[in-house]
């Protein structure tokens, strides 16, 4: 079987509040997948489904999950954490401060690589070296004797990569990599993502509300409203011809050098709805500036066989 990631009608509930309905994506075998949209959109529960990871007490239903070419609904809990464990890598958001503070790097680098390959410490410590020298370190040796925060949040930044490539994954998963990070470094990040997919192969689902780092660094994207896929394709269609109304409206509030000094930042007025995520009509509708009658009851999927380009929305 590829290491395809497949999800399909993923349906997340906490209690009787929907949080993600109907959402289905394919994120290639070696390519980086952009999943973008607002706070509040459903792209961490997304993804933290398709590892088996979602918080306590939500509940999770789908056709299908592939992930890296595992069937995660049939697979026993010992088999999944085991393939995750060894065939994805977990960059959480706030990686910052993920690490413990109190224990040495090379303590904290090691742990799944040991447990999961059965290897020994001396051979974990020799690959997390090569790896901190891939991810831009001159000096591993020392930075793996440094505790957290003796580094900047760059240098940690770096370190939790590092971590996540250890046992050689098929799949990075990337919550908001670069938040919290100066414009230099954000820059250092995505350019080793960048390279780690095209020197290892290794597919990447690239989580943020940036639609403008996924624009630059995605091959495919799906944008995310309100727990549901409003729009996906290849990141080159998607933005030359924006179908959806929130999509047009994501692409016109990023940042532009043109700007002039005293023009206001675009926004997009109102907030992402938390309850009604499981209504027949459109949720984006008291936010779309061309909502229609019809967007109460009913809303239509439309998808260009030629482009792989999907959309739902009573626009043509």
């Amino acid at each position: 079987m590829s290491d395809t990631v497949v999800l399909n009608n993923l349906h997340i509930k906490d209690g009787e509040n929907t949080l993600v309905n109907k959402t289905s994506l394919i994120i290639e075998q070696g390519e980086i997948f952009g999943l973008v949209g607002e706070s509040g959109s459903g792209k961490t529960l997304t993804a933290k489904a398709i590892i088996d990871l979602l918080p306590e007490g939500l509940n999770y239903t789908a056709d299908e999950i592939i992930t890296a070419g595992k069937n995660m609904l049939s697979a026993s809990p010992e088999a999944k954490r085991e393939h995750i464990g060894k065939n994805v890598g977990y960059i959480p958001q706030n990686t910052v401060f993920y690490l413990h503070p109190m224990i040495k790097i090379k303590d904290q680098i090691g742990d799944g690589y040991i447990y999961h390959m059965h290897k020994n410490k001396k051979e974990a410590l020799e690959k997390a070296e090569a790896l901190l020298k891939k991810v831009g370190f001159e000096n591993p040796i020392t930075v793996l004797n440094y505790y957290p925060w003796q580094l900047s949040g760059g240098m940690r930044q770096r370190c939790n990569i590092a971590m996540a490539l250890m046992n050689d994954p098929k799949l990075i998963i990337a919550d908001e990599p670069t938040t919290a990070l100066d414009s230099t470094v954000q820059r250092q990040v995505m350019e080793l993502f960048r390279t780690i997919n095209k020197e290892l192969k290794i597919s990447i689902l690239l989580i943020s509300h940036d639609l403008g780092l996924v624009r630059h660094y995605s091959h495919s994207l799906a944008v995310m409203y309100a727990g549901q896929i409003v729009e996906s394709g290849y990141s080159k269609t998607v933005f030359r011809n924006p179908k959806h109304p929130y999509t047009r409206l994501l692409i016109k509030i990023i940042p532009s050098l043109k700007i002039k000094k005293s023009e206001p930042l675009a926004e997009i007025p109102g907030f992402v709805q938390e309850k009604g995520r499981d209504i027949k009509g459109c949720l984006f509708i008291e936010r779309c500036p061309k909502a229609m009658d019809i967007c109460k009851e009913y809303v239509a999927e439309h998808m260009d066989d030629m482009q792989d380009h999907c959309y739902r929305c009573n626009l043509e």
